[in-house]
Parts: structure tokens; sequence; C-alpha cells
């Protein structure tokens, strides 16, 4: 169990090797986490001072984003992310975008991202 549970982290992390310590913009935490976030009072209280409406819309009222506005489903990838060109996806609200995806990677995932790269800001 141990040897296959090794060979799926180095599958998966197989860029951790890489010298590359910036984003690569593969959007992959964006596809992987965009309807399993919370948003912090912190995001709230910026979001209504802002005006965005449209990201307040997106909150449940357990705090969860991002859903639907009008289903309240949860949805997943998160909604706000684009593709910028063929290999690269952004952030559309990055300038105010919630402080869980701010801080990503945390400790907890040893500041690396899914791609394996190593993010310690």
């Amino acid at each position: 169990m141990f040897e296959t549970l090794r060979q799926w982290l180095q599958t998966y992390f197989h860029h951790a090797q890489t010298e590359q310590t910036g984003c690569l913009c593969c959007g992959r935490c964006c596809e992987s986490f965009g309807g399993h976030l919370h948003a912090s009072a912190r995001d709230l209280a910026r979001w209504r001072h802002e005006g965005r409406d449209d990201l307040l819309n997106r909150v449940n009222r357990l705090g969860w984003i991002w859903v639907d506005p009008e289903t309240k489903q949860m949805l997943s990838p998160c909604p706000f992310l684009q593709q910028l060109d063929e290999q690269r996806k952004g952030c559309s609200i990055n300038a105010t975008k919630p402080d869980i995806c701010r801080d990503y990677p945390t400790l907890a995932h040893g500041h690396h991202c899914l791609s394996g790269v190593f993010l310690k800001w």
C-alpha cells in the first residue's frame, strides 16, 4: 500500500523536482477546488465595500462559494477562471479574489500547488 501511495504522489507531483518556483497558471487548483471553498468575513466585508454584488450573489447563506446565483447549486470549477491562451488560465477577479485562494498553497499543502510547484511567497 505504501508503494502505491508513493507512486501516486510521484506521478501527481511530478513537477516538484523542477527549479520552477512561480505559478504555472495551469488552473488546476481553480478547477479542482473551485466548488469547495468558503468566503472569509474579510472577503465578504471587502466585497460589500467594493460593491461587488456579482461576487456576493455567488456566496450561499453558509458562506460557501461559488454558487449559481439562480439555482444556488455549487459550481466547480471556479466561474472566474478564464483561459488566457492555449496553456495558461488565470483569475478574472485576481485583485479581489477570496483569501482562501490568495493563501493557496498553504503549509498544509507543503507550499506545493497541484502541479507540484513550490509556491512560498
